[in-house]
């Protein structure tokens, strides 16, 4: 503890307590206070306090010195005044944080203003209100003086140590500026952070539960707040300059494969905007018979409409083969996507199933003149409620009648038209407008009417696009920059990678068979796991659930005649080739997913064939199908070579060998101190060896982006767009209350049934009422239980 030189005058005050102050000894934290003439000072100590005469190199050095001093005792210090001679410094101030007075010329608050003068002003305009601030300046007289001296470098001339005011405790030391610093590891952490839709208070309660305390993070939240804020900012102009720039080096560095476009507007604004890599490229060549595309909103600051082309690879789950971000959903911005991915896959998928758009409905047959052209029945579905009447349509059985003929998929048209139309004619409904509508257009989206089209996993699965949707909205916010946006994205697209790369691993464990046929082994030898469960399936009610109807063999064909208890005892027909083992059923299976049905197993069983005929494989379910079946050559991403390149390359190797060391000695407490010993020497080493440790913010953020903007503004960023989706919609009473499920059920006075309504708006009672109800209800519960995981 330093001393501090007092008179007897002084120490006699220690004795007897004065009204204007306690006069005490205290040490707490090695803090030191004293009073000296009736003033109370706070003073510190250290092993690196300086002194006078201390000798420093630079006046950066004697700086750290001075900061990491203050740092230990409570308090904060800065940089102030200096002389220069003929340029050269020759002397330094540097004083305590609270150094001088606060400026008290505007201190009044918003609330502090009259209300005679808050109406005198607007009568003269509006008050513009001030940000709330405050000051710790207290006048506080500690410093810290050096002189130059030649040939020596700086010298500590003066050493004011006495502060008039207290320290910060320990739990309050982490909140003082110069113990908090956005480092390196914090900066990326957040930036990384952010790439998967975490923001900067998350990340920074992460870190805390990492390190234990809010104190050992070394930031406070609102640093981490500030950090993503300055991100933003040096964006800025610059967001479709840096976008595209990446594209650029992206194509460069992969041998030009991957493949992007854009446009702009008379102005310079960026208006669209279209890219695809290598991988989606082999995805679309094996899995891209059939191909969903919608539209996806707030997903960017500018509302741009991000619409992704999702298909079903050979496990069953979604792939994105390209993506696209366009600032209007009209006809010409739909004929430009279509054109440029028609331009990179080379041929038009079979069947494209989108949404209700008139625009998209437009543009198709001029682009994809030989495609089949289906509408999303989920989208068409969710419009149900608004058309009907929520309530309706959630407490009556129209819904669950009317979805026997619409998901049906082993129905013929002629059955489902019949069921449609029992189902309206009870509930009145056949002169309905919007119905008859959706009944002209049946062809489009009801499975009956395309049972025996190649819809690869399609068919049922109707919300593939809006379950990727929502994939991808778990990455991206509304706020984000196109920059933000696409590296949110490249993270959506590694994840589901990284998922098809461990189940095409998974591949290579054979199942457990459920039963003792050979054409099961055969099975899981071909296809992925996902798509062999499926194949179990008809395997095993093949087994059990089918019955020889008839028989027949005529001019080498074998026909026979299966019922099904499956499909109430329905008979269906298999037609199998003695002398090519061609085979076909009337359910059109095989031919509108792609594997053999049960009717068929049961045939090939009768038939004694053990194995799964070639003619019924479809490639695109098969194991490694891409590898195999790809006509595209892989083309490996070179990792460059620039300073940039290697040094996160070899940042990332330091990282690993930090942790493998820790997992080396987690378990030895002294092993542990010696590695930590040891890191602390190497870390001085490292900082003498480097000359300029410090990067500006702006080449930080720029090294994480993989983008440095240029001087000039070539590309301006979009406009904002005004689609109809940028918006959120507005759910209304009715829907709240027919989607309430914590609700009493009621007796109803006119159906004498317990439900959520009762005789006031029994739809019984006034179906014509709620025929004019129009709100929008969530998704129906009928899509398929594949689609809960879209990756």
């Amino acid at each position: 503890m330093d001393s501090c030189s007092v008179n007897d005058d002084d120490t006699n005050k220690f004795t007897n307590v004065a009204d204007d102050a306690c006069c005490e000894m205290i040490f707490e934290n090695e803090i030191e206070q004293l009073f000296v003439g009736g003033d109370e000072f706070w003073t510190g100590d250290s092993p690196t306090k300086p002194y006078v005469g201390q000798v420093f190199a630079s006046i950066d050095a004697a700086f750290s010195c001075y900061k990491g001093y203050s740092s230990f005792s409570g308090f904060q210090v800065r940089r102030s005044t200096q002389k220069t001679r003929r340029g050269l410094i020759v002397s330094k101030y540097f004083v305590c944080s609270k150094a001088g007075s606060a400026d008290n010329s505007s201190s009044r608050d918003d609330d502090d203003i009259e209300p005679e003068a808050s109406r005198i002003s607007d009568t003269v305009g509006p008050v513009k209100k001030k940000r709330r601030t405050v000051s710790g300046k207290c006048e506080c007289s500690a410093k810290l003086v050096l002189k130059n001296v030649a040939l020596k470098g700086y010298v500590v001339s003066h050493f004011e140590d006495n502060h008039n005011h207290p320290f910060a405790n320990d739990s309050e030391k982490h909140f003082l500026r110069g113990n908090r610093c956005m480092t390196a590891v914090l900066r990326n952490f957040a930036f990384n952070a952010a790439s998967s839709n975490t923001g900067p208070v998350r990340a920074f309660n992460f870190l805390k539960s990492l390190t234990g305390s809010y104190a050992a993070v070394g930031a406070t939240a609102v640093d981490f707040k500030n950090w993503m804020r300055d991100i933003k900012v040096f964006i800025g102009n610059h967001d479709a300059d840096m976008i595209l720039q990446k594209f650029k080096d992206k194509k460069e560095t992969s041998d030009n494969t991957f493949f992007y476009e854009y446009e702009t507007d008379s102005n310079g604004h960026l208006t669209r905007i279209f890219w695809a890599d290598l991988e989606g490229q082999r995805s679309y060549d094996v899995f891209g018979d059939v191909v969903s595309f919608d539209a996806t909103y707030r997903t960017n600051k500018y509302s741009m409409v991000f619409v992704p082309f999702i298909g079903v690879d050979n496990h069953w789950k979604s792939v994105t083969f390209a993506a696209a971000l366009l600032d209007k959903e009209d006809i010409e911005n739909f004929t430009w996507v279509f054109k440029m991915f028609l331009k990179i896959m080379k041929h038009p998928p079979k069947c494209i199933i989108t949404d209700q758009c008139a625009a998209m409905k437009a543009v198709i047959p001029k682009i994809f003149p030989d495609s089949m052209h289906r509408l999303c029945m989920w989208h068409i579905l969710q419009k149900f409620p608004s058309k009907l009447g929520v309530v309706f349509c959630a407490e009556s059985l129209f819904m669950e009648k009317l979805n026997k003929f619409v998901w049906n998929s082993s129905l013929v048209p002629e059955e489902f038209e019949q069921g449609w139309h029992s189902v309206l004619e009870e509930y009145n409904l056949s002169d309905h407008s919007w119905l008859k509508e959706m009944f002209e257009l049946r062809h489009f989206w009801i499975p009956a009417y395309f049972m025996d089209k190649s819809m690869g996993g399609l068919l049922r699965t109707t919300s593939r696009s809006e379950s990727s949707n929502f994939y991808f909205n778990h990455f991206v916010q509304k706020g984000d920059t196109l920059s933000e946006f696409y590296m949110c994205y490249e993270s959506a697209i590694a994840k589901q990678r990284n998922s098809y790369y461990e189940l095409r691993n998974g591949d290579s464990k054979f199942p457990k068979m459920v039963t003792e046929m050979e054409i099961e082994k055969d099975a899981a030898s071909h296809y992925t796991r996902s798509i062999y469960y499926k194949v179990r399936k008809e395997i095993k009610a093949a087994c059990y659930h089918m019955s020889l109807d008839n028989l027949v063999t005529a001019d080498n064909v074998k026909k026979c005649m299966i019922r099904d208890k499956h499909v109430k005892d329905k008979v269906f027909q298999v037609d199998l080739s003695l002398s090519s083992n061609d085979i076909s059923c009337s359910c059109h299976l095989l031919t509108r997913v792609g594997y053999p049905c049960r009717h068929i197993f049961y045939c090939l069983s009768l038939s004694s064939i053990e194995q799964i005929p070639q003619q019924l494989l479809s490639k695109r379910w098969m194991k490694n199908a891409v590898e195999t079946y790809s006509t595209i050559d892989l083309v490996a991403e070179s990792n460059g070579s620039s300073d940039e390149d290697k040094r996160k390359s070899t940042s990332k190797e330091v990282w690993f060998e930090f942790q493998g060391c820790v997992d080396e000695v987690s378990s030895d407490v002294n092993a542990l101190g010696f590695v930590l010993a040891g890191l602390k020497c190497l870390r001085a080493k490292a900082r003498e060896m480097v000359k300029n440790p410090q990067m500006s913010k702006k080449d930080v953020i720029a090294n994480m982006f993989g983008v440095k903007p240029s001087a000039i503004i070539t590309i301006k960023p979009p406009l904002q767009s005004n689609n109809k989706g940028s918006r959120k919609r507005i759910v209304g009473p009715a829907e709240k209350s027919a989607d309430g499920r914590d609700r009493v059920r009621r007796m109803c006075k006119i159906c004498k049934k317990k439900s959520y309504h009762d005789s006031r708006n029994c739809p019984k009672k006034g179906l014509e009422n709620n025929l004019s109800v129009h709100q929008v209800e969530e998704p129906l519960n009928g899509e398929d239980t594949e689609m809960s995981n879209p990756q």
